[in-house]
């Protein structure tokens, strides 16, 4: 099966853990949402990165081959706020 390209906004909190001292806020993915097209991907998470309830928003493509489980690194459309650091 020849791999399909998917669309999709990622959305980030900042949760406290920890008690006491040790407590620390983290970020933390929130929700993920696929959409139609890389236009569509950036214009949500433009919005909800705008609406003030996330700290941080991605929009991104990856390649995926149901067929054989494999997932392609992701292609980067915005990256809005506090998002994840990239492992180079």
């Amino acid at each position: 099966m020849t791999p399909s390209k998917r669309y999709i906004c990622q959305t980030y909190r900042h949760v406290e853990r920890g008690k006491g001292v040790a407590k620390q806020l983290v970020l933390v993915q929130a929700s993920a949402i696929e959409c139609k097209s890389s236009a569509e991907a950036e214009r949500r998470a433009q919005r909800m990165f705008d609406g003030g309830s996330y700290a941080g928003a991605d929009a991104f493509m990856i390649e995926v081959d149901v067929e054989l489980g494999d997932y392609s690194d992701p292609t980067f459309i915005v990256r809005l706020g506090d998002v994840p650091p990239l492992d180079l």
